[in-house]
């Protein structure tokens, strides 16, 4: 059997994102969350769409997940002001994401307010979006600029 590879093209600059997140509010019974987060983007006809989802961590409350690697353009219309939604789930179990998944935290941040999160090594804080409250904080690990055509990189941070 034949392996097939799907090469995907990256146009404009990318930016790679490690997220994790701290003290997370359990939302489950017997055992611990099984969190995954989502990246948002504002929708041209109003609210948002979801831009990539991580992996699912297993049965914890302080989950650091697979580095994203994001088409800059994709994400904000290089627009670094441009507030994302990042969100974060408790897996109900099922593949991928479903209505049964329980909401955890929300949080809007920009490409530069995350990028500051990395450099200071700052949790941002997310929230349960009703009362506005907190239900952990995100952790920016690492942010990373890759622009083509160029040998170096440059706005590295993260531990």
């Amino acid at each position: 059997m034949g392996r097939t590879v799907l090469i995907v093209a990256m146009t404009g600059p990318t930016i790679s994102i490690g997220l994790g997140a701290r003290g997370l509010r359990d939302r489950d019974f017997l055992s611990l969350s099984d969190p995954y987060v989502t990246i948002a983007r504002p929708g041209t006809s109003g609210g948002f769409r979801v831009v990539t989802t991580s992996e699912t961590k297993k049965n914890t409350l302080n989950p650091d997940w697979h580095d994203f690697l994001l088409v800059e353009s994709e994400l904000n219309g290089n627009n670094k002001e441009l507030k994302l939604r990042i969100q974060v789930f408790d897996d109900d179990g099922k593949i991928g994401p479903d209505k049964r998944d329980q909401h955890i935290g929300t949080g809007f941040f920009s490409l530069k307010e995350l990028e500051a999160a990395a450099l200071v090594n700052a949790g941002l804080p997310l929230t349960d979006g009703k009362r506005q409250k907190t239900t952990g904080q995100l952790i920016v690990r690492s942010f990373k600029e890759h622009f083509t055509g160029h040998s170096s990189s440059s706005g590295v941070y993260g531990h």
